[in-house]
This record gives structure tokens, C-alpha cells and sequence, in this order.
């Protein structure tokens, strides 16, 4: 018996009634992969059921494994049982969900890593994980790009892995002396993914390459003035062959969202959020070479 009711039980499977909503994201292949997760080690992902005021049983977490035990026949199962207030279900079910979050990429090129020297090979990783082979290799490369240095500050906790996963995306011999500055200077992973993501950038000038591995806190300051000063102008065309340039992949990109879902969305949330700020500063850009003045008049008028 844990804090707050909360206890492992076994159960009637039958007794416990499947959340509706959370059914819509249980897909047939994730079900399929729960169900071979059960043949091969048992149920070793109970779903967390809430006990009702009025006495009844549902999910709030862990659909697909509950599709799947249900699919073996069982007639009893161990779940997580957490009473639940009246009208708590679906507040409960939210908190879960956000909780239920991957290792992230480093982490799953590491265990990938781990699995193949253990004598795994990665068409049985690829379909067990329900991954492309693309997705394996690219998970693998993050993996073995990784530094040794950096990978020491990682697992003496000096470093968070989403932050070393960044930095595994900058040239070998260059991660050591960026990681050993970023900590020392306690540089956020927002700060650390903009200073890779300006470095990776095909047009950054070498000048700005070498700041941001020499005084990435100095660098940081002219890739986050909204104008990526990190970037070259173009050499060809100008700026008139640019704004014809990027109205194509404007058009395409306003097509794909006019389209989608926010559950189509929701995996893309970070880079949605970094394409809002990037539209964001260069609107205001444009706003400023349209009308230079407007800033200043709206602040006379304020006074």
C-alpha cells in the first residue's frame, strides 16, 4: 500500500472497463507490440486503473497494454490502482499521459548500442521497436558520434542528455571544449540546441563557427537577436531572388498545416514552437523595413 490509495492489485479483467478516449491513440501496431512485449517477458507494464467514486473501474493509463492483455485471454491481471474523485478521471488521465515520456534519442541510440553488442542485430530491434531501419541508424549514429569526454560528463551528471545529444551533433573533435564551456558557463539546452543548430547551419560563416565553440555566451547574443547574424547573405540573387525563393516552401508548408490535426501535431510541438518564433522575428523584420517609423510613433502616442 503506497501514499494517497494508491497499491498494486490483481484484478478481474473483466471488471475494469476501457477509457474511450485514450483508445482513439491505441493504434493496432503499438497493441501488436505490447502483445509480443507480453509473450516474451509478461506483463511487466501494468496499466493504471482509477477506481471511481461510484465504484467503477477504467484506464487512465496504459490503454495499448490493456488492449493486449485482453487479448491473451487473461482473466486476471496486475494493475496500479489509484482512487479517484468525483470527476478526477480524465484530470488523472492528462497528468499520466504527460508523465509518459521516451528516454530520448541519445538515451535510445545508447540502449540500441547496448542491445546489439549483447548479441541483438538491427532488423530484430527495428521490428520489435515497430522503427524503420533509418530510424535505427540515425539513432545509432547519435549514439556512437558521441565524445568520450562528453559522454563521461553525461553520466557524472555535469551534463543533461538532451543537451549532450545536441552537442553529439557538432564535429568530434570540437564537442569536449563546447560541453566544457557550456557547463561552466551554465548554459541552458535551449541555448546549447541554438548555438548547434547555428553551427550546422549550411551558410554560417566560419567566423561565427569558431565564436561559438570559442565564446559560445558571446555567440549566443547574435543568434538569439531574432536576426541569426550567424547566417552569410546570399551571394547570388539577393534579396529579391530570396523572397521568390522561399515562397515555395512557404506554400507547401501552409498546404501541410491547413490539413493537419493537433493530434498530427503533437509530435511536433518543439519544432512548431521554433517555426512559430522564426516566423515571428522575421515578420517583425518586414514590419520594420515597411514602416520604420511605426515603432516610434506608437510610443509618442503612448505618452
Amino acid at each position: 500500500m503506497g501514499n494517497n490509495g494508491i497499491l498494486i492489485e490483481e484484478m478481474d479483467v473483466a471488471s475494469v472497463r476501457g477509457n474511450e478516449i485514450l483508445s482513439l491513440g491505441a493504434d493496432r501496431e503499438t497493441v501488436r507490440r505490447c502483445r509480443a512485449a507480453i509473450d516474451q517477458f509478461g506483463a511487466v507494464a501494468p496499466p493504471v486503473v482509477g477506481a471511481l467514486a461510484d465504484g467503477a473501474r477504467v484506464v487512465l493509463s496504459g490503454e495499448c497494454e490493456f488492449a493486449a492483455i485482453r487479448e491473451t485471454g487473461a482473466r486476471r491481471m496486475a494493475a496500479v490502482s489509484a482512487k479517484v474523485p468525483a470527476g478526477g478521471g480524465a484530470k488523472a488521465a492528462l497528468l499520466l499521459s504527460s508523465l509518459r515520456k521516451g528516454p530520448g534519442a541519445l538515451s535510445e541510440g545508447m540502449l540500441l548500442r547496448e542491445a546489439l553488442d549483447g548479441g541483438a542485430t538491427r532488423s530484430e530491434l527495428g521490428g520489435m521497436l515497430g522503427r524503420s531501419a533509418s530510424w535505427v541508424s540515425n539513432r545509432l549514429a547519435l549514439a556512437t558520434r558521441l565524445d568520450g569526454g562528453v559522454r563521461e560528463m553525461l553520466m557524472r551528471g555535469l551534463l543533461d542528455a538532451r543537451s549532450a545529444q545536441e552537442i553529439a551533433r557538432l564535429p568530434g573533435e570540437a564537442q569536449f571544449a563546447f560541453a566544457e564551456r557550456a557547463v561552466r558557463e551554465g548554459l541552458p539546452k535551449s541555448a546549447i540546441e541554438a548555438l548547434v543548430a547555428g553551427y550546422n547551419d549550411g551558410s554560417c560563416p566560419d567566423g561565427a563557427k569558431e565564436q561559438i565553440l570559442r565564446d559560445p555566451r558571446a555567440a549566443l547574443a547574435r543568434v538569439s537577436d531574432k536576426r541569426r547574424a550567424v547566417r552569410a547573405p546570399s551571394k547570388s540573387g539577393g534579396m529579391p531572388m530570396l523572397i521568390e525563393e522561399a515562397k515555395a516552401p512557404l506554400s507547401r508548408l501552409a498546404q501541410a498545416l491547413c490539413f493537419a490535426s493537433p493530434a498530427e501535431a503533437s509530435p511536433m510541438r518543439r519544432e512548431l514552437g521554433e517555426l512559430r518564433k522564426d516566423l515571428a522575428a522575421l515578420l517583425e523584420m518586414v514590419q520594420n523595413l515597411l514602416y520604420p517609423g511605426k515603432k516610434e510613433v506608437a510610443a509618442n502616442a503612448a505618452n
